[in-house]
């Protein structure tokens, strides 16, 4: 069994916030954190993202940086969506992974770094269409809702 939790990174946009969340809860994650947010995404686009949230009837947890959300959440995986290339798995490869499973992504379409030992990178398909697409074709195919488009 997996419990799924998204975990986005430094985010600083309204839009992006709300838009990440709708992605997240409409593929009925129920964990959806957020780190590193600042500007007006943390004082318009939370707000917003608690209201999608609670039409889900889902969570939202806003903590100051990923070890926290990691400390808190414990996750036995952490899945960390890049963009294709050297050291990035595809993400194919982890579709039976069962356990507490932490998606995580940037925000602001960088890539971020976490460390441990349960941490793969991974990439949901091997075009480059930002990070928000990235986390829409991720949690369709470990969703089991979409054909693989790797």
């Amino acid at each position: 069994m997996r419990e799924l939790i998204v975990l986005i990174d430094n985010v600083s946009s309204v839009a992006r916030v709300v838009e990440f969340a709708k992605v997240a809860y409409g593929f009925g994650v129920k964990n959806l954190v957020l780190t590193h947010v600042y500007g007006s995404a943390a004082q318009q686009g939370v707000p917003e993202a608690f209201k999608i949230a609670l039409k889900y009837s889902s969570s939202l947890v806003v903590l100051p940086t990923i070890k926290d959300a990691v400390d808190l959440f414990k996750p036995d995986n952490i899945l960390v969506i890049r963009r294709p290339g050297p050291q990035v798995k595809p993400l194919t490869e982890f579709m039976n992974i069962n356990g507490r499973v932490m998606l995580a992504v940037d925000g602001s379409d960088q890539d971020i770094r976490i460390e441990g030992s349960n941490v793969n990178y991974v990439t949901s398909i091997t075009r480059d269409v930002g990070n928000l697409g990235q986390l829409a074709i991720a949690l369709c195919l470990l969703m089991s809702e979409c054909p693989s488009f790797t």
